[in-house]
């Protein structure tokens, strides 16, 4: 499987192309599927229906010679969906832990997916934790300081997002870009059947073509 492409970039350089494969995990609602519409869309919808299963989109984020593609896979936060979980995050390159910063609870449940990627995702799987509904502050549960402290104690990358406002959204995509290994084998060049920005919802029976590792 080749690790990279080349591909033109608009000063005429040339640069390397990577795919990667990223999952979106954290309980209903928190807003998962709004982080995603966000950064490959630009859009945000007030009222977001809960997804069925997991959803599929693909969006690209450009570095200084290499263009990282994500082929996200945004799953569903119910309890029901949990047992199809792994057959997304199995060979996942990277992964965003979303919760609600005014819910507690999505907290410990978002502590309960890092443990679970930690025991049973990929071994150099890079892990982001995104508090997400920061615009609302004023209803705030979870401290912005202790989810910090766990995200230091896990090595994980942290960020406060609003889906809403758009704040951090392709910062945390962009640091996980960057953290991302270029040269090894889990990059691959994308397959010319990938179209930028395509969705497709429902219960995914496989995982359709995604990045192995």
């Amino acid at each position: 499987m080749s690790g990279r492409g080349n591909v033109q970039r608009p000063n005429g350089t040339q640069g390397k192309i990577c795919q990667f494969k990223l999952v979106l995990l954290g309980e209903s609602a928190v807003g998962k599927s709004s982080l995603v519409l966000r950064f490959v869309k630009g859009q945000f919808h007030e009222y977001q229906e809960s997804t069925i299963g997991a959803a599929f989109l693909t969006q690209t984020v450009c570095l200084d010679d290499t263009t990282v593609k994500f082929e996200i896979w945004d799953t569903a936060g119910q309890e029901r969906y949990h047992s199809l979980a792994p057959m997304y995050y199995r060979g996942a390159q990277a992964a965003i832990v979303v919760y609600d910063v005014t819910n507690q609870d999505t907290f410990a449940r978002a502590k309960t997916w890092v443990k679970e990627l930690q025991r049973q995702a990929s071994p150099n799987i890079v892990i982001a934790l995104a508090g997400n509904k920061s615009d609302l502050a004023n209803k705030r549960m979870v401290e912005y300081e202790e989810a910090q402290a766990y995200a230091e104690d896990n090595s994980l990358l942290f960020m406060e997002t609003s889906a809403k406002t758009a704040m951090n959204v392709n910062d945390i995509f962009l640091a996980i870009a960057k953290k991302l290994p270029k040269n090894e084998p889990g990059a691959r060049e994308p397959g010319a059947h990938r179209i930028t920005d395509s969705r497709q919802e429902g219960n995914q029976s496989h995982s359709g073509g995604c990045c192995k590792s």
